[in-house]
């Protein structure tokens, strides 16, 4: 399995209830040739990128491990229509820049969570988004630091990327609700979840799994207890049929540049 050690011991995206009423539990499983993810040859050429990794660094667009275990999975409850879920969660979610890789390579944060952007490097690095539906953000970060974030408004998922290390990017998607959590890339446990379910009443849901390359997929599942078991599988040789990609043109704050966003729901 070929990915950055930097990401391997984030499990589970921040911002969950520390205390534990039950867990929503499962695995997501990736079917089909699983694609090899190329080396990241940029960090080589730049001396203060290099110096922070003893291995090759790779990308992480696919991170499955020697079974088809998929990392990187955005799984969460979808709130019945007209209905909220949970309360929002004070935590601040948090996106770093070590190494000139952005950790971790996908977060969830919930609407109108505290989000944290800090720059563990002693480089700059320029934080870009490519939000739509939300206010996007583009700011230099020249030194070792933080900057909160306004909270996101809406639902969505959008890349963040960085303009001076062009290889740098990571995935954000904002869900309206608390249950959330994102499939493990540590070598033990991965492609695993687990949800808190403190405050979530039983019942049946709808369950979504996110990633993204292959998209998103929804399934019925029964919480009893605060508990359920609700496990996912993508298939490697298939077009995400469920969610399609739209490709928009985005205009840089800094300058004319031309990107690509694709939003998935």
């Amino acid at each position: 399995m070929k990915r950055s050690l930097l990401i391997g011991a984030l499990a589970l995206s921040a911002g969950m209830c520390s205390g534990s009423f039950g867990q929503v539990t499962g695995k997501v499983m990736l079917t089909g040739k699983v694609p090899e993810m190329a080396e990241i040859a940029g960090i080589k050429n730049a001396p203060d990128c290099a110096k922070e990794h003893k291995d090759p660094v790779y990308e992480e667009t696919v991170v499955a491990g020697d079974k088809g275990e998929l990392a990187n999975v955005v799984v969460s409850v979808k709130a019945p229509e007209g209905k909220d879920l949970g309360t929002t969660p004070t935590t601040p979610a948090v996106i770093d820049q070590k190494g000139c890789v952005y950790s971790p390579h996908v977060i969830a944060v919930a609407v109108g969570q505290p989000v944290t952007v800090k720059n563990s490097d002693t480089t700059l690095h320029n934080v870009h988004s490519l939000a739509i539906d939300n206010p996007a953000f583009n700011f230099g970060q020249p030194t070792v630091g933080q900057k909160k974030l306004e909270p996101f408004k809406t639902e969505e998922n959008f890349k963040i990327k960085c303009d001076v290390h062009p290889w740098m990017a990571c995935w954000v998607r904002v869900v309206n609700n608390p249950y959330f959590a994102v499939t493990s890339a540590a070598d033990k446990g991965i492609g695993t979840y687990s949800i808190d379910t403190k405050g979530l009443p039983d019942g049946e849901y709808t369950f979504v799994a996110w990633h993204e390359k292959y998209g998103t997929q929804e399934q019925k599942g029964k919480v009893t207890g605060g508990k359920a078991e609700v496990n996912f599988t993508f298939d490697a040789d298939k077009k995400a049929a469920a969610s399609p990609a739209k490709e928009l043109k985005v205009a840089s704050i800094a300058a004319c540049c031309e990107a690509k966003a694709v939003a998935s729901k």
